[in-house]
């Protein structure tokens, strides 16, 4: 699973005058029984922390006991974070309401819903193998069980003394290690797995269900994703003018950063602004990712970066950079 907190950058001018609101995103929205998923829950307008999480909506589907793990709320700019760990052990297609998070003014806000697809996970034959899948509740454990054991271990402890009093003058022969060679399954590289996951978040078409600012929350932490892994940055842990910086610390291509930050600019804009871009922006900003990272895999970047227009009417001339 994933593996670090990541902020999202709050824009100077949005956040002048950008309402509070709270927006939550599943990571991974596929896993099996037994598995974790992380959920991020992200509020912007509050000065203070944020109080707690209320996960009464959710509790006939997932019990207060399956969230294995809380981090505490972390601040970047004028957004703030939250991560939990929730474990699920039965298949079923979830569909989770809407959280309250309630701020220290007194104000309740209400988050986007989700949903959670739980697949069984594939059973072998034997029946031993049940056990990796749910535990067995077991009687309480006693010493008298155990006897026929320890009379075992005590009589290989003295027949080792009695081999070793018999044969401690003779030295021992040198012990033959065999190892066998394990194959490393193959790694997964940062492009491919971005790529993937922006195909994958193509077929979501958020949009269409109007669900326009999961489709960005999402699109923001793939491209973060990306760079953290090809670049070993935090950049899920920073705000875009940080990873601005960190892009060029470490010599990343002036084209890429300029392209790096226009689209999480432009993803920023929807999340805190409330901009409502035309239709065929949704899908335009992933392409435009993709062509970025293809092109920056290959070593072609181009040298001047064409903005995406976020104007509504896509009759509108896209914007270009100077």
């Amino acid at each position: 699973m994933v593996k670090r907190l990541f902020f999202l950058y709050w824009f100077w001018p949005i956040g002048l005058w950008a309402q509070p609101g709270a927006v939550i995103s599943l990571q991974p929205e596929r896993i099996e029984t037994g598995d974790t998923a992380v959920l991020l829950v992200f509020v912007n307008g509050s000065n203070a922390a944020p109080g707690d999480v209320d996960f009464f909506p959710w509790s006939d589907q997932i019990p207060a006991q399956n969230i294995v793990r809380r981090s505490p709320w972390k601040r970047s700019g004028a957004q703030w974070m939250r991560r939990f760990t929730l474990i699920a052990f039965d298949s079923a297609s979830l569909k989770l309401p809407p959280l309250k998070v309630k701020l220290p003014s007194g104000t309740v806000l209400e988050t986007n819903s989700t949903q959670l697809l739980v697949f069984p996970t594939p059973g072998g034959r034997d029946i031993s193998d049940m056990a990796k899948i749910r535990d067995i509740r077991r009687e309480p454990e006693s010493w008298v069980d155990y006897w026929l054991y320890g009379a075992g271990g005590l009589a290989l402890l003295l027949s080792v003394v009695w081999w070793w009093w018999k044969n401690r003058r003779k030295p021992a022969p040198a012990p033959v290690v065999v190892q066998s060679y394990v194959p490393a399954p193959p790694a997964i590289s940062a492009t491919e797995k971005a790529l993937a996951q922006l195909q994958a978040l193509r077929h979501k078409q958020y949009w269409k269900h109007n669900q326009i600012k999961e489709h960005y929350v999402e699109f923001s932490f793939i491209l973060r994703e990306f760079l953290e892994n090809q670049f070993n940055i935090p950049a899920l842990e920073s705000t875009t003018l940080e990873l601005t910086a960190l892009l060029q610390k470490n010599a990343a291509p002036k084209a890429l950063q300029t392209q790096v930050e226009q689209l999480l600019q432009q993803a920023d804009m929807v999340k805190y602004a409330q901009t409502q871009p035309a239709s065929h922006i949704h899908e335009s900003v992933l392409e435009k990712a993709q062509i970025l990272i293809n092109a920056y895999h290959s070593g072609h970047l181009p040298k001047t970066p064409v903005a995406t227009n976020m104007n509504t009417n896509p009759q509108s001339p896209p914007d270009r950079l100077l």
